[in-house]
């Protein structure tokens, strides 16, 4: 069962093409150097360090923006933004797609427990807000709830969110 959610979830990622952008510059940037990925997940502080990404691809109407960053306790942090189009504020949801992921068991893939804002295409469950994006720079905020696939009553909030990223292209 764990299986098919994640591809499932791999599927959702690469068909949606439609952007949940709203009209703004996305907000002031954040205090972190580049090479930086921050958050509070359920209250914890989490500080990626390694693994740290931001990869453009597509083009116009289909380009994405990935940002992603894991840590030493085998967690990852992940956003996906289709219909990337620069600075502004982006809607995460059923096709912007926020997750945060844990490997219970570091020697066990299917031990992940993943918590994602994939819910009902009406459902917004946070927001990216990138600052400034300069074609080889991302930076922003973030703040997502996130659910777990296999446990929809447990819930792990993503606040206090912040990137600075070098972006690589695809």
């Amino acid at each position: 069962m764990k299986t098919l959610k994640n591809v499932m979830l791999v599927l959702v990622m690469s068909l949606a093409i439609v952007s949940c952008k709203k009209d703004d510059d996305g907000g002031d940037d954040p205090q972190g150097g580049t090479g930086t990925l921050t958050a509070n997940v359920g209250g914890a502080s989490y500080s990626a360090t390694f693994g740290i990404t931001a990869q453009l691809s597509g083009s116009g109407a289909s380009q994405a923006l990935a940002i992603s960053g894991g840590t030493a306790d085998s967690e990852n942090l992940q956003m996906i933004i289709q219909g990337f189009d620069g600075e502004g504020t982006y809607d995460l949801s059923f096709v912007n797609i926020g997750t945060y992921t844990i490997l219970t068991d570091i020697n066990d893939p299917m031990s992940a427990i993943i918590y994602s804002t994939v819910g009902d295409a009406q459902s917004v469950n946070g927001e990216v807000n990138v600052s400034s994006f300069d074609g080889n720079i991302a930076k922003g905020t973030f703040e997502f709830t996130a659910i777990n696939l296999d446990d929809a009553s447990d819930i792990k909030e993503v606040t206090n969110g912040e990137f600075n990223i070098e972006v690589t292209n695809q």
